[in-house]
């Protein structure tokens, strides 16, 4: 035979078109995915660890805020290059709530002045244990358009040092920031929003105090009792010992034994709307829809018009 008068047949001509189209298939396939698998690996977590802090500290948009009531508390050591975030310049109180989310303006400055801009990627470092404080401004956050771009150092400050990791004292120098607000309502709900849930089969209201509190055998404010038909999840047993939040398994097992169904709506509230913040944040790291009652039973029981539920009238036990 004569190789080198070799016969090629469409035959083999067409094979050799679907191998080559196969082939190309198969490696823009994995170029995707692989595209894909760095886009996901880009996206900010909403709950970091401390080794992940520590691999991004040189990223040029990360900013650390080192949430605190106290500038003291900054002061006494934060992570390098963390700038101070004042609790009070997310929300605070007025002569008609105890406590609500502040105007839009005054977040916007607060946070330009800790050189936030429309790009920046947040890690929110608590203090001392406060974990609501932290989740409060999470969500006030969420609520000026940067929902995508925070994270919340597990653990705050204090798991930081108890790794040895390092510690500065200096306050760093950075440029003011520029941050455009883009409102997300949907974050905060009223209570006319509320009263017009009470009943709907796929909303959950959820009280985070404590259950004594919720029950009504010791004394609220401004009323004893809870709303109508809300569920009680404390706040605090969201986290273990040393402030960081439970595993996944742990938090949906809670959720779902205080009566919240995977899927559902959840509007969570407390006594004025922070230590709620940390039911907000565990709902939305699960992956609910979630809203904050921004009045909260300080003003729901404030108001005369609005039903409360007292259990323990009937059941001093009951919850």
């Amino acid at each position: 035979m004569d190789t080198n008068h070799i016969l090629i047949t469409p035959k083999d001509t067409c094979m050799k078109n679907i191998s080559w189209s196969l082939a190309f298939l198969i490696a823009a396939v994995s170029l995707l995915a692989s595209s894909t698998a760095r886009a996901d690996e880009e996206k900010t977590p909403v709950l970091v660890t401390t080794s992940w802090v520590a691999d991004h500290l040189n990223d040029p948009s990360m900013v650390i805020l080192h949430v605190a009531s106290l500038r003291r508390d900054y002061a006494a050591g934060h992570i390098p290059g963390a700038r101070y975030l004042w609790v009070g310049s997310m929300a605070q109180g007025t002569p008609e709530m105890s406590f609500e989310v502040n105007p839009v303006p005054q977040i916007k400055e607060a946070l330009e002045a800790a050189g936030v801009s429309d790009d920046s990627r947040i890690v929110l470092c608590g203090v001392n244990g406060n974990v609501s404080a932290t989740a409060r401004v999470f969500l006030t956050l969420e609520y000026v358009g940067m929902g995508d771009r925070i994270s919340i150092l597990d653990g705050g400050i204090d798991a930081w040092k108890a790794e040895d990791k390092p510690v500065s004292m200096e306050v760093p120098k950075f440029a003011r920031g520029s941050f455009t607000p883009r409102l997300h309502t949907e974050v905060f709900v009223d209570a006319d929003w509320v009263k017009d849930h009470l009943h709907t089969a796929s909303v959950a209201i959820v009280d985070a105090r404590a259950p004594q509190i919720y029950n009504g055998a010791s004394a609220g404010q401004p009323r004893s009792g809870h709303i109508p038909g809300a569920k009680n999840l404390f706040f605090s047993t969201l986290f273990d010992t040393t402030n960081k939040l439970l595993p996944v398994p742990k938090l949906r097992e809670l959720f779902e034994k205080a009566g919240v169904k995977p899927g559902e709506e959840i509007a969570a509230y407390c006594h004025v709307g922070q230590t709620a913040s940390s039911v907000y944040f565990a709902a939305r790291y699960l992956g609910y829809t979630v809203h904050l009652y921004d009045g909260s039973f300080d003003e729901w029981g404030g108001r005369m018009d609005l039903p409360v539920e007292l259990p323990a009238k009937s059941d001093s036990t009951g919850k």
